[in-house]
């Protein structure tokens, strides 16, 4: 796939000479995030959707997903690598969200505490990826924190079967983005 995308960029780059060698390389990054991405929400969906299990995989990608995007947080050295792990926490967040139950007294503490790491701790820089700038890593910083303040709150106005489910996603995405800050900070 990265042959195609490198083949689209190339193609792009000749028909459109006005893109800078920098962004070319920004693009065909993008692209193969993007496909990467692609390549891992629809065979989860479609593995979740023959175990009926597609609704709780629905708001983990609502309740985890952002919360990733603007904190960051662990990566795997390779897209197999980051395929499982991505899966295996998948399937805990749903076993435990759908047989087991938080209560409203211990989910306070839980989203309340996610708030304050995510506060203290984010962004976490990816390898690829690096926050070079001071205003970039402010505003991401902001982004998660409102993010996961929002999202804490949305966990208590679902339909209450997905409560759990919500609240361990939330929690989760904050430990993966712990787990990154402190491989980040051993490396």
């Amino acid at each position: 796939m990265n042959k195609i995308i490198r083949y689209l960029v190339k193609t792009i780059s000749e028909t459109n000479s006005r893109f800078t060698d920098l962004e070319l390389k920004k693009m065909e990054y993008g692209l193969v995030c993007l496909f990467d991405e692609i390549t891992k929400i629809i065979p989860y969906y479609i593995i979740f959707y023959l175990f009926s299990l597609q609704k709780y995989y629905v708001v983990i990608f609502i309740f985890f997903c952002p919360i990733r995007l603007f904190s960051g947080g662990y990566h795997a050295k390779t897209y197999w690598g980051c395929f499982f792990i991505s899966f295996i926490t998948f399937c805990v967040i749903i076993i435990f969200g759908k047989y087991m139950t938080i209560n409203i007294i211990t989910s306070i503490p839980l989203l309340i505490s996610s708030v304050l790491l995510i506060y203290f701790f984010s962004p976490v820089d990816n390898i690829n990826k690096r926050i070079k700038s001071k205003e970039r890593r402010k505003k991401l910083k902001y982004l998660s924190v409102v993010t996961t303040s929002l999202l804490s709150v949305m966990s208590y106005i679902i339909p209450n079967k997905f409560f759990t489910t919500a609240v361990l996603a939330i929690f989760i995405a904050v430990m993966m983005m712990m787990m990154g800050y402190i491989n980040k900070n051993n490396n």
